[in-house]
């Protein structure tokens, strides 16, 4: 693995984490640099209501710039039913529960590896014990 892709791996995995701490749901992350070659990583994340999903991309957006992250892209925010944030090497969907089963991403891009990252809430919730993976491990 190279520093670059070192380095789009842990954007990936602090994007969940990002969105674990402000509840979203089902979060999972995709490895698809052997798949596509637009971008490395798919972060792919619930929420209930449109303003949930607006908020979470909002703080996204604001705890990545803070970081030195630059977004070159954001689809579907005023609709909030799937919201796509592209920061080149690692894209965010946030879905509605509702729309991300219509869309199924999983099952395009369920060949690819998953990422496994330590979700902040499971972390609190044992007490602070070691951190649990939510997905295995890819290669």
């Amino acid at each position: 693995m190279t520093d670059s892709n070192r380095g789009s791996r842990a954007l990936a995995v602090r994007c969940a984490q990002l969105l674990d701490e402000k509840k979203l749901e089902d979060i999972a992350i995709f490895d698809v640099r052997r798949s596509i070659q637009i971008t490395d990583y798919f972060v792919i994340a619930s929420g209930l209501t449109s303003r949930h999903i607006q908020s979470v991309s909002n703080h996204l957006a604001k705890e990545l710039r803070e970081s030195g992250y630059s977004r070159t892209g954001l689809e579907g925010y005023h609709d909030g039913k799937w919201i796509l944030l592209d920061y080149l090497d690692v894209v965010v969907h946030l879905f509605l529960v509702e729309n991300r089963g219509h869309y199924d991403l999983e099952l395009l891009w369920g060949d690819c590896p998953r990422v496994a990252f330590a979700p902040g809430r499971a972390q609190r919730a044992a007490g602070g014990a070691g951190a649990t993976a939510r997905e295995g491990s890819a290669s």
